[in-house]
C-alpha cells in the first residue's frame, strides 16, 4: 500500500519549510521560485491537502450543512440538486441530514452542524431550531431557512419560500375553470405553508362564490392517515347531498397516497372527481396529474448562493408557483 504524502514530504521534496508549503497552498506570498518547487513536489507526490487541518486553522470547514425534514417529498430532491451544484462550484461538499419529520432530530442535527463548524447551514426545519440558527448567524455562520419566513431575522439569517397563498389561488381558479365547485382538501398539518395554501384556496373560491367550509379540509400527518381523510371527505359530501367533484392535496409528500385512496375506491380521475396536488415529479406527467409546481431547483441554487456569497443583512426571497395543467381536472374534456 502506497503511503499518503504529507505536507512534510512536500516540504522535503521541494527543499522548503512546511510553513512555505502552507503559504503556497493557501495563496500566501512566497517567491515565484519557491512556489514553482512546491507545486512540482505536489504533482510528483500526488499530495492531497488535509481539509480537516485546513478547517482547524480557518475556524470552520468548507462543508455546507443541509437539514431536510423528509426526503420522501419530491420538493426536496431538486432543492438538494441546486444546493449541490453551488457547493461543487465553490469547492464545498454538502453534508446532508434527514430528520424524518421528528423535532428532536431537527434540533440535534442543527446542533451537530454547528459543532462541525460548517461553512453555512440550509434547513427546512420548524421553529424549534430557530434559536440555534439565530446564534449561528450572529456568530458569522450563514443560515438559510427554506419553506418559511423568519420574523425579525438577524443579519446572516436568510429565508427562501414560496408564495403559498398564490399557490392556493391558482388551484382555485383552475378548478373553477374546469367546472368544479364542490372541493375537498387534504393537508398535512399546521406548517405555515399548508395553512397559507389552504387560506389562498379558500379566499379565491369565496371570491368566485364557492365557499370552502372548515369540514371540507382534512388533515393527514402521515401516508397511513390519508385513506381515512379521503373517506371522511367523500362521506361528508354524501351526507350533505353535495358530492365532491374535486380533491386538492396541499403537499407533494402525500400525492401518491391520496391518488391511491381515490383509485382504490373505484373513483375515476377526472371522470368522477378531479385531482390536483403540489409539486411536480417525473411520473406526474405519465398519470396526467395537474400540479402547482415550485421552482425547487432555483430555490436550491439561491440557498447555496446565500451561503457562499454571504450578503450583508437578512435576505428574504419569495418565489412564484406555476400551474402545470394536464388532464386530472378534466382539462381535456373541457377542451
Amino acid at each position: 500500500m502506497v503511503k499518503r504524502a504529507t505536507i512534510g514530504d512536500v516540504a522535503a521534496d521541494a527543499g522548503v519549510s512546511t510553513a512555505t508549503v502552507s503559504r503556497v497552498l493557501n495563496g500566501g506570498a512566497v517567491t515565484e521560485a519557491a512556489a514553482t518547487r512546491v507545486w512540482e513536489a505536489v504533482a510528483r507526490l500526488e499530495y492531497t491537502p488535509n481539509a480537516l487541518t485546513k478547517g482547524v486553522f480557518a475556524g470552520r470547514s468548507s462543508t455546507i450543512g443541509v437539514v431536510i425534514r423528509d426526503l420522501s417529498s419530491p420538493f426536496y430532491l431538486d432543492l438538494i440538486r441546486g444546493i449541490d451544484e453551488v457547493a461543487a462550484a465553490n469547492d464545498s461538499l454538502v453534508m446532508l441530514a434527514n430528520t424524518f419529520r421528528r423535532v428532536d432530530r431537527e434540533v440535534a442535527q442543527v446542533r451537530t452542524m454547528d459543532e462541525q463548524r460548517v461553512r453555512g447551514v440550509i434547513v427546512t426545519t420548524g421553529e424549534a431550531t430557530d434559536g440555534r440558527t439565530r446564534r449561528m448567524a450572529e456568530n458569522d455562520t450563514p443560515c438559510v431557512i427554506v419553506a418559511r419566513t423568519v420574523p425579525d431575522a438577524p443579519p446572516g439569517m436568510h429565508s427562501i419560500s414560496l408564495d403559498n397563498a398564490e399557490a392556493g389561488r391558482l388551484m382555485a381558479v383552475h378548478l373553477a375553470g374546469c367546472g368544479r365547485s364542490s372541493i375537498g382538501v387534504v393537508t398535512s398539518g399546521r406548517r405555515p405553508s399548508q395553512i397559507q395554501r389552504t387560506a389562498g384556496l379558500r379566499l379565491a373560491l369565496a371570491d368566485m362564490g364557492l365557499p370552502l367550509p372548515k369540514d371540507a379540509v382534512t388533515v393527514a400527518e402521515t401516508e397511513e392517515e390519508v385513506s381515512d381523510a379521503v373517506g371522511a371527505l367523500l362521506a361528508r359530501g354524501r351526507v350533505r347531498g353535495e358530492p365532491l367533484d374535486a380533491i386538492v392535496c396541499t403537499t407533494g409528500r402525500l400525492t401518491v397516497a391520496v391518488h391511491t385512496a381515490l383509485t382504490a375506491r373505484g373513483i375515476a380521475i377526472p371522470g368522477d372527481i378531479a385531482f390536483m396536488t403540489m409539486d411536480d415529479f417525473p411520473w406526474a406527467g405519465a398519470l396526467g396529474i395537474t400540479v402547482i409546481a415550485q421552482p425547487s431547483y432555483q430555490m436550491g441554487l439561491r440557498a447555496g448562493e446565500l451561503v457562499v456569497d454571504r450578503p450583508s443583512g437578512s435576505v428574504e426571497l419569495v418565489f412564484a408557483p406555476a400551474l402545470v395543467a394536464r388532464t386530472s381536472c378534466g382539462e381535456r374534456q373541457k377542451a
